[in-house]
């Protein structure tokens, strides 16, 4: 089965955009009467929206409108869609945010607008204007800014170290968290506050080593409470993320690539609950 489905519209339904100077039939896009290129819309998978293809006269791609999805970071926020335009011949793409359902009216009155017409194909001077006046990558930069104010004031995000998050999380010397080969933070644990005594139990991968675990019953480690210290000395609680374990069961299902890839690379003994929570921190941006 095809991923996307390919439409071209055989209705005679008219858009117009104000003074009638801008036309859209079924799949022609009309300057003061003037066909002036041809559209063709295609299903994208993020619905309703439609990637939108503008073709020359001459029946040569001149713009590829693209859907992308920025995914919401975590849950309190919304994912949000913007378009890459794609200058075939001029090998240039301007990111854009636009708002609403009709974007290929909204395109062609940019085609008319800023002159990115000329004939059958680009005017690039008329192309270096766009790029430098359109609010359009404006408007996406600040959706975007919207994210990271929020994630700065609710997660303290910029006190967080730069690295690529989607990479494998390690504990080494039991307390130092790191990702993507930087030290992002260190955990502490306990079953009551202040009691910070360690015992050695013996590794299941390998019976001769022994190692020190912070407050664990042999068997069954069990923890009340759980810390991260950031490198700026800001501690994240971490609590009610280990002691929640309702996704227990649904750990290796799959949809936790982050938790997955980090089991593999922990081979020396480490409570699961610990990295669990390590790993839900790190994918709620608190850490």
């Amino acid at each position: 089965m095809k991923k996307y489905l390919l439409s071209l519209f055989i209705s005679c339904t008219v858009l117009a955009a104000a003074a009638q100077e801008i036309n859209i039939t079924d799949s022609v896009i009309y300057f003061d009467k003037k066909p002036v290129a041809y559209y063709v819309k295609e299903l994208n998978l993020t619905s309703p929206h439609y990637n939108v293809y503008v073709i020359s006269m001459d029946k040569k791609l001149l713009i590829a409108a693209q859907v992308a999805e920025f995914e919401a970071p975590v849950r309190e926020l919304k994912t949000f869609y913007y378009y890459n335009l794609i200058f075939k011949d001029q090998k240039d793409t301007v990111a854009i945010y636009h708002e609403g359902q009709a974007f290929t009216l909204e395109l062609a009155t940019l085609l008319q607008q800023y002159h990115l017409l000329d004939g059958n194909k680009i005017n690039n001077d008329s192309l270096s204007h766009f790029k430098k006046v359109y609010n359009g990558n404006a408007l996406l930069l600040a959706k975007v800014k919207e994210f990271e104010t929020y994630l700065n004031e609710n997660r303290f995000f910029n006190e967080q170290v730069v690295r690529d998050r989607t990479k494998p999380v390690t504990i080494v010397n039991d307390r130092i968290i790191m990702q993507d080969g930087k030290r992002i933070g260190i955990y502490t644990t306990g079953s009551t506050d202040g009691d910070l005594t360690f015992v050695n139990v013996r590794s299941p991968t390998d019976p001769n080593i022994s190692i020190p675990i912070n407050n664990a019953d042999v068997g069954m480690i069990s923890y009340k409470y759980m810390q991260v210290i950031l490198p700026t000395q800001r501690t994240v609680d971490a609590t009610k993320v280990l002691i929640d374990q309702s996704d227990k069961r649904n750990r290796h299902d799959g949809t936790h690539p982050l938790y997955d890839s980090s089991v593999k690379l922990n081979k020396v003994y480490l409570n699961e609950a610990i990295l669990w929570a390590i790993c839900q921190l790190v994918e709620n941006y608190l850490l």
